[in-house]
């Protein structure tokens, strides 16, 4: 599918920013739909696996430039060099998106700063005790707060119990400078994956996306 037939991955970029926009809007959240529906939001994904690195690419191929996050040099190494090391992701159109300039990798954790949506996509492994194995998302989150500012989009996307945004996410990233739903804006979004399936994929399958607030 070509950049000019995707059509479904278009209608899922914002859906909850698009029903917010006949609510009352907050500064921040005017900017940010404004930069979405021009295309000049910067988008990050952090964890570059099955789940974030064809993510990274459908949004760099509906026309965002996308910056991709992994502790693993190897893999951002790869990456850059447009070698996928994911079925889902083609070689061809992970180097095309490259030299169009609308996808890197890096494990330079301080470019979030210069972002204005993000994705957590971080594996959470179950435990011995079949629990989610939380550690990377609150390595994750941790980064990400170092680097929260005005208008920021936070979307969890790792694979969890009901209750982690709320109960983990939030309370690291809001602080008493940035107030969520007014200065800055968090969800949960689900991965729905299913790693070789040529048919269904980000680009044609619904996604929910749950907003902490109505904006």
């Amino acid at each position: 599918m070509g950049f000019g037939g995707s059509k479904m991955m278009d209608t899922m970029i914002t859906p909850a920013l698009v029903e917010a926009s006949s609510e009352i809007q907050t500064p921040a959240l005017t900017e940010l739909l404004g930069k979405t529906s021009r295309r000049q939001a910067r988008v990050g994904v952090i964890g570059l696996g099955y789940v974030g690195l064809p993510l990274a690419i459908d949004f760099a191929r509906v026309g965002f430039s996308v910056t991709g996050f992994d502790l693993d040099r190897g893999r951002t190494g790869q990456a850059n060099r447009g070698s996928s090391y994911i079925g889902d992701v083609n070689d061809q159109i992970l180097q095309r998106q490259i030299e169009l300039g609308r996808f890197h990798a890096t494990n330079d954790f301080a470019k979030l700063s210069d972002l204005d949506m993000v994705s957590i996509c971080v594996p959470t492994p179950l435990t011995k005790t079949k629990e989610p194995d939380l550690s990377c998302v609150i390595q994750a989150v941790d980064a990400v707060s170092d680097y929260l500012h005005r208008g920021q989009m936070i979307v969890l996307e790792s694979t969890t119990y009901p209750g982690t945004t709320e109960e983990i996410v939030l309370p690291t990233l809001e602080g008493a400078s940035l107030k969520v739903g007014k200065d800055f804006f968090m969800a949960f979004s689900p991965e729905r994956v299913d790693p070789g399936n040529a048919k269904f994929q980000a680009r044609n399958t619904p996604k929910v996306v749950g907003g902490i607030t109505r904006q």
